[in-house]
């Protein structure tokens, strides 16, 4: 152990944090959090304060732990994980596991004497080709081989990788934006193509076998826990990593593990703050989040005639959107220029439309960066195939002969080729952008004639057939042939969510329905669309509170009435975005602004916690930003400020 001076006045320090911390004060909780495995993600700890908003001081750290040891928290090691896992070990309720990424020098000089005083576990991430390299953007010194293997002989550090030489960030689109080297495919410009899957994976798996090589050549083992650079992972790096001998990997998703999530587990990125905030944290005090949206079409940003002026364009918006003071926008990921419904392009690389522009990806980043999480708003059913035959193969069927005004154009939920042409569609989205989630249009809908697809009749003869009633029609007014469309149609959405996640583990999902099928359940008839299940299947669900669409007079109170029917469902009021409408499409103007701020506060005075409006305009300041930024900005919410 190094003894130097500096380390035992450290040391010094810390054992005297730890004698005062005892007489923090009590906070007082609303309730006991003992369900879930805590993972708390540190890095430098310093003396004093530091400008690296990820760099805590040596008071924090011990403050922290001692909170956590006299308030019924136990800090296990992956040991005990790895035989909780196995069934030889029940683990103590509040489990918490210590990690610290990059292995920063204060981790050898301060942390690990702190943690040997307290025989407290925790594990350290590190990035090989650091150790002997250190990148010039790293200004805190990191441990040498021989600091790394003296923690690692204490049997109480557990070596981690952080990848060899991933833990940077690399450019993933045309127009230059980077993005975590591990949950991104690289734009090669100087081939103008994007890096295939099967070099994606090849170069995640170099970059582990690289880093086991030299863990056994510098440690004497190859690691068997990673921890991901920025927290970005995706199903291939999983894989490749469990191929590479990983038992378990951490990201920086908030939130508890239980033992089956720990290849993939959550943490919480531990940041300067005020004790009362760490607490609220892991004691899961803190308000669930109110989502305040804008949904907005790109078409309206992308100037086909010039790159620049879609940049500026691009600016313009994001200016709006900061100045509003949302938290979230669903934005448009499909061309839909003459806004009929039809979508055959799109903005971003794929396998089977169109892209009228790869600008969609840019988008989103700009926007992400400056703290505003961004849906992908896209089709289901909606999708013009290039292929005319296909899509005449593939599209919706009318029952009983039923002849309509106009040439259905939606693809049939019911086939298999339209679930594995949407599902490419949608992991190509995810593979080429860093969304957050995915708004699902409002053409997830089937009507009462519809779908009688060859492959819809047959679901519904196998569905007779078990039922003991072979034989038996497909009628609108059958509960049963009713219950199999909606039934259907979330299966296809089901698996479109499964390949966006195979590249965005923790993409949240929203699915747009009518009001309609909330106020009148009977409606699913109708529809195809069921708003209880619809909240049993989405993490949120946008409900159109469009009473100028519904051609109601009575706006006010059939919005109250839409407010009662949410309430009446468990989940409703937490789980359900109220989407105002904006324009009024059939008299072709702008709303009213006192009429849609009314409204807006209508849903508010009756319990709406989520509120979103569509369409915007930006050039127009349509809504108005003035009227609107009181009921649409997350900051005017005292209870969501830190104190």
């Amino acid at each position: 152990m190094n003894n130097n001076k500096h380390s035992l006045i450290k040391f010094a320090l810390a054992i005297y944090l730890i004698s005062i911390s005892t007489a923090l004060p009590v906070y007082a909780v609303s309730r006991d959090s003992t369900a879930g495995i805590w993972v708390l993600c540190y890095h430098d700890v310093t003396l004093k304060p530091s400008s690296d908003p990820c760099t805590i001081t040596h008071g924090m750290l011990a403050q922290q732990i001692e909170y956590l040891r006299t308030h019924g928290y136990h800090f296990v090691g992956i040991d005990e994980l790895v035989e909780a896992k196995e069934g030889r070990k029940i683990l103590p309720p509040k489990s918490v596991l210590l990690t610290f990424d990059d292995a920063y020098l204060s981790f050898y000089e301060f942390v690990f004497p702190l943690l040997r005083q307290l025989k407290c576990p925790a594990v350290l991430g590190v990035v090989g080709h650091w150790i002997d390299i250190a990148p010039k953007d790293i200004t805190a010194p990191l441990m040498n081989w021989d600091q790394l293997r003296e923690v690692a002989d204490s049997d109480l550090v557990e070596i981690a990788s952080h990848t060899y030489n991933l833990h940077r960030a690399v450019c993933y689109n045309p127009q230059g934006n980077s993005g975590s080297a591990v949950s991104v495919r690289l734009y090669l410009s100087k081939e103008d193509r994007y890096e295939t899957e099967d070099e994606y994976r090849g170069r995640i798996r170099e970059d582990m076998q690289r880093q086991n090589k030299l863990f056994l050549e510098k440690l004497g083992s190859s690691p068997r826990v990673l921890v991901w650079p920025y927290g970005r992972f995706n199903m291939i790096s999983l894989d490749e990593a469990k191929k590479a001998g990983i038992i378990f990997t951490f990201g920086l998703e908030n939130g508890t593990n239980s033992l089956k999530d720990l290849y993939a587990a959550r943490r919480l990125l531990v940041q300067p703050m005020e004790m009362s905030d760490l607490i609220c944290e892991i004691e899961q005090t803190e308000p669930p989040s109110l989502i305040r949206a804008a949904q907005v079409d790109l078409d309206l940003i992308y100037d086909p005639a010039s790159e620049d002026q879609t940049d500026r364009n691009l600016g313009l918006l994001i200016e709006r959107l900061l100045a509003l003071g949302v938290n979230t926008i669903y934005l448009q990921a499909f061309a839909d220029p003459d806004g009929t419904g039809r979508i055959s392009g799109v903005y971003f690389p794929n396998r089977h439309l169109e892209v009228r522009a790869d600008i969609f990806s840019h988008a989103v980043h700009q926007i992400m960066i400056r703290g505003i999480r961004v849906y992908a708003w896209m089709p289901t059913l909606g999708v013009m195939l290039p292929d005319r035959k296909l899509r005449e193969t593939l599209k919706v069927k009318m029952c009983n002969n039923v002849v309509t005004e106009k040439d259905t154009w939606k693809l049939s939920p019911f086939a298999h080729e339209t679930h594995r042409i949407l599902s490419e569609i949608y992991e190509d989205l995810a593979t080429h952008s860093q969304i957050s989630g995915v708004l699902f249009q409002d053409d997830a809908v089937l009507s009462d004639h519809e779908d009688c697809h060859p492959c819809a009749l047959k679901a519904w003869a196998d569905l007779m057939t078990e039922t003991g009633k072979p034989g038996t029609s497909p009628s609108a007014s059958n509960p049963a042939w009713i219950s199999l469309k909606t039934r259907t149609l979330d299966l296809l959405l089901e698996d479109l969510m499964f390949h966006v996640r195979r590249f965005r583990p923790y993409a949240k999902f929203c699915r747009n329905i009518f009001a309609g099928a909330v106020i009148n359940p009977a409606s699913e008839e109708w529809f195809a669309q069921s708003y209880s299940l619809a909240l049993q299947s989405y993490d949120y669900v946008v409900v159109m509170a469009y009473p100028q669409m519904e051609r109601r007079n009575d706006a006010i109170s059939w919005l109250k009435g839409l407010m009662k029917a949410v309430r009446m469902n468990n989940f409703g009021l937490d789980k359900t975005v109220l989407k105002i409408q904006a324009y009024d499409w059939g008299g072709r103007h702008w709303i009213d602004k006192d009429k849609l701020l009314k409204e807006m506060r209508v849903l508010e005075a009756h319990g709406a916690r989520h509120l979103a409006y569509y369409p915007d305009n930006v050039f127009k300041n349509q809504p108005d930003i003035d009227l609107i930024r009181l009921e649409m900005s997350t900051k005017g919410f005292p209870y969501m400020q830190k104190k």
